[in-house]
């Protein structure tokens, strides 16, 4: 709220401050940060749609990757732990940004999906495969992207939206900003509660009774703020400080009397410093994430980074792009079992060349120093060639090969006991061969990916039972190929607009070789990687009438290495509808959301049931 307040005075201020006559417009002098595939090429990143994070607001990242992307998310239930799997890769296998500040735990090495509120997001990039030469450890299976700045809207801005839904589910949210020529500001405050008594069948039970989920509820708050400045017409500063806090008990497996809760609480800050002219674009970047965990009350995990970096981007002519930068961390965790510090510092250049119109090739490479360890070298190249471009018809080639590493986490190195200090760091090579087609005409929009790639990860950490205790060890080596397939339209017949999406994922991710293993798990399917997700989603407008249909299907998941037991496929269907109700200047929004329509009894994890049927009705009264 302080920076609504500040805003507020902002505006005060210019009103008695005369404003230079030669102040240049918006438009003119906001300064754009470099797309993510600028210098990724032969790859695919995808943009989650404007709309479906607005209808999806109320969610978790956890829930809008489940239902609106290919990708397959490892959900322990409601608002308990999510993580996400990329090309058969584990959950410490994908990078997280916010505002391109690295968000990964340095203790565990992966995201929880179900902390992520999707309230204090402004848009949502993936970046599909391995790009560790972009963005540096983790980014095996690939890279999630949060950005949290909203777009230059003069004046003040306030929303606020609240909804209610089936068990216990209640969550308001207040968003207010001021924005001038000069200075934007925007505070967001959210909070969502669920009871999640939901109705399962207790399986360990005689005759399967239908039993309420007696110890699932959450609690989920935060506040987002964000700041920018216009320092002239080519330079900006921004900041941003999202403090996120989790309360929740711990579902327990169907069986069981556990009464576990977890609490977290997360702060991170970034401050930005941009610079753009004809041929270049400099980026200075600050930060700090801080990461408290407390399990039941009683043992505590807090984690610390800080990061310094810098990044220049520049153009020679108009064949030649270069990108070059430094980044510099400082670790520090403080756990249950240990105390350590690191520092790490990594030095990047990524180069695009045409030498002809059609034509472009990337090529990425990436050292990192962590602690006195050298962490693998990491390029890549990739290739971008317009096969077919005729009035509205576009067919682009890619290609793409590349190497990733992943940094043991500090829990593989200095766990006590167990801690490896002398474990090497993951490493993955991968190649990929796809095509985009895009058509598009007034009123209609159709584009079309699709993807074949091979990886294989060395080095694989496995904690595995000693004589004593657990220790993690260097002991796997995984093979995945697959194909990625995408497809997005856009009609405009009158004044219907009709949006149509779809996705099918097929992953065959297996055990080359593990030592100490038996015959029966070489070879098989990772456990808990479907083979087949497969995704659809209708959005239907008409002027104020809005409606949607969203369903995805998994395939069967495997719940052990020897692949002998698997829980069952599932699909779940979604619709809903939402009315926008112009009033002078302000606006009403009305909507309704029915999940798992069909009522399917599921399971994405072992014996952790998922709710059935249940809706939410929500409103949104802009000002």
């Amino acid at each position: 709220m302080l920076g609504f307040v500040f805003g507020f005075f902002v505006q005060l201020f210019a009103g008695i401050v005369p404003v230079p006559s030669d102040t240049v417009t918006l438009q003119q002098v906001e300064v754009v940060s470099v797309p993510l595939d600028r210098f990724a090429k032969g790859q695919q990143i995808i943009s989650v749609d404007g709309l479906v994070l607005r209808e999806s607001r109320g969610n978790t990242l956890s829930e809008l990757l489940q239902r609106h992307s290919g990708l397959f998310v490892r959900q322990y239930g409601p608002g308990m732990v999510g993580s996400l799997t990329m090309r058969g890769t584990s959950a410490g296998h994908n990078a997280f940004f916010w505002n391109g500040l690295p968000i990964n735990s340095p203790s565990l090495g992966q995201m929880d999906l179900s902390v992520i509120p999707l309230s204090g997001l402004d848009k949502l990039e993936i970046h599909f495969g391995s790009s560790g030469a972009n963005y540096g450890t983790d980014a095996i299976g690939g890279s999630v992207h949060l950005t949290s700045h909203p777009a230059w809207k003069k004046g003040w801005n306030v929303e606020v939206s609240g909804g209610v839904g089936s068990f216990g589910l209640h969550r308001q949210e207040f968003s207010g900003g001021y924005a001038n020529s000069r200075f934007q500001s925007r505070t967001r405050v959210y909070r969502k509660a669920a009871a999640n008594r939901y109705p399962y069948r207790n399986l360990a039970k005689p005759g399967t009774p239908t039993e309420k989920q007696a110890h699932a509820a959450i609690l989920l708050s935060g506040i987002v703020q964000d700041f920018r400045w216009m320092l002239n017409s080519r330079s900006q500063l921004s900041s941003s400080i999202w403090w996120n806090a989790a309360d929740r008990q711990i579902q327990p497996l169907i069986g069981s009397n556990t009464r576990d809760v977890q609490s977290d609480q997360s702060l991170r800050w970034v401050l930005d410093f941009n610079q753009s002219t004809e041929n270049s674009h400099l980026n200075v970047k600050a930060g700090w994430v801080r990461d408290e965990m407390v399990f039941n009350r009683s043992e505590k995990t807090v984690t610390d980074q800080f990061l310094v970096a810098g990044e220049l981007d520049w153009s020679l002519r108009s064949a030649w792009e270069f990108k070059s930068g430094i980044r510099a961390t400082h670790l520090r965790g403080d756990l249950s079992t240990y105390s350590t510090s690191e520092q790490r510092l990594e030095v990047y250049h990524a180069t695009n060349y045409s030498p002809v119109q059609p034509l472009t090739i990337s090529l990425s490479l990436r050292q990192q120093i962590y602690g006195e360890e050298l962490a693998p070298f990491t390029p890549s190249i990739g290739v971008d060639w317009e096969l077919l471009k005729g009035g509205e018809h576009r067919v682009i080639g890619k290609m793409a090969a590349s190497r990733s590493y992943k940094v043991p986490t500090l829990n593989d190195r200095f766990w006590k006991p167990g801690g490896n200090p002398e474990l090497r760091s993951e490493s993955a090579l991968s190649a990929e061969i796809g095509a985009l087609y895009r058509y598009e005409v007034t009123g209609k929009k159709w584009e079309t990916r699709l993807t074949y790639y091979r990886m294989r990860v060395d080095n694989w950490i496995i904690w595995m039972p000693g004589a004593a205790y657990w220790r993690p060890e260097n002991i796997r080596e995984v093979a995945s190929h697959g194909l990625d397939f995408m497809t997005s339209a856009k009609y405009r017949i009158k004044r219907w607009e009709l949006g149509l999406t779809g996705s099918w994922a097929w992953t065959n991710a297996i055990v080359l070789q593990q030592e100490n293993a038996t015959g029966q798990e070489v070879g098989r399917q990772l456990p808990y990687t479907p083979n087949h997700k497969v995704q659809f989603g209708v959005n239907m407008q008409w002027e104020a009438l809005g409606f949607f249909i969203n369903g995805h299907w998994v395939g069967p998941r495997y719940i052990s290495m020897d692949n002998q037991n698997a829980l069952p496929s599932y699909g779940l269907l979604d619709v809903g509808w939402r009315y926008d109700l112009p009033i002078k200047q302000h606006r009403i929004s009305l909507g309704f959301q029915l999940y798992n329509l069909m009522n399917a009894a599921y399971q994405v994890m072992r014996l952790r049931p998922m709710p059935g049927r249940n809706y939410e009705l929500n409103l949104i009264v802009t000002l």
